[in-house]
């Protein structure tokens, strides 16, 4: 990692799958220059929301990528880059050939994919509900038959107390039933 005088690293995260690398510039920035070479990652840049802040950072990557199949999106709020691995597999035990590591650099796991996850195929995962929602008999209006809720029970609410000193004085006969008498 280098980065020159009165420039600073922008948060950086990364993730990685079989055959790519991600890394995403975690700050809106301006004025982008990157390059990528077969064997690093270079990116400066300027804080939109401050001009004063620019950003430089060169990652050295622990293997080869390939440069030419490289794409980025501008999301707004970061960069995204897509960096194809020169080989597909194994995954990488780190990003960069950096003994030490690097404050500004993060994994990024909404991105992340295990090898252990592609072993098991491209079944995507919904988060906590996800087997409820892709079961077999995947019809909603049966999901929930085993609350047994009859139709034909009335629903009544003559059992619940009242929340309010109005209510009870509408049941007992309060000053909203009483005739107003005209005074005498």
């Amino acid at each position: 990692m280098s980065a020159a005088a009165g420039s600073i690293p922008p948060p950086v995260s990364w993730a990685q799958r079989n055959d790519l690398i991600y890394v995403i510039i975690d700050v809106e920035c301006k004025d982008i220059e990157q390059k990528v070479t077969e064997n690093s990652f270079t990116f400066k840049g300027v804080n939109v929301l401050d001009p004063s802040k620019k950003y430089e950072v060169t990652l050295n990557f622990l293997h080869e990528v390939d440069p030419e199949k490289v794409t980025s999106k501008n999301i707004g709020r970061c960069l995204e880059f897509t960096i194809p691995k020169k080989a597909a597999g194994p995954y990488w035990s780190s990003l960069t050939t950096d003994k030490t590591k690097l404050h500004f650099l993060k994994a990024n796991f909404a991105k992340w994919r295990d090898e252990s996850d592609d072993e098991e195929g491209e079944q995507k995962d919904n988060g906590m509900f996800g087997n409820f929602l892709n079961s077999p008999g995947g019809d909603w209006n049966n999901k929930f038959d085993d609350f047994n809720v009859d139709d034909e029970e009335e629903d009544s609410d003559d059992n619940i107390p009242s929340l309010s000193q109005n209510d009870e004085d509408d049941e007992e006969g309060g000053e909203g039933d009483k005739e107003k008498k005209p005074a005498a």
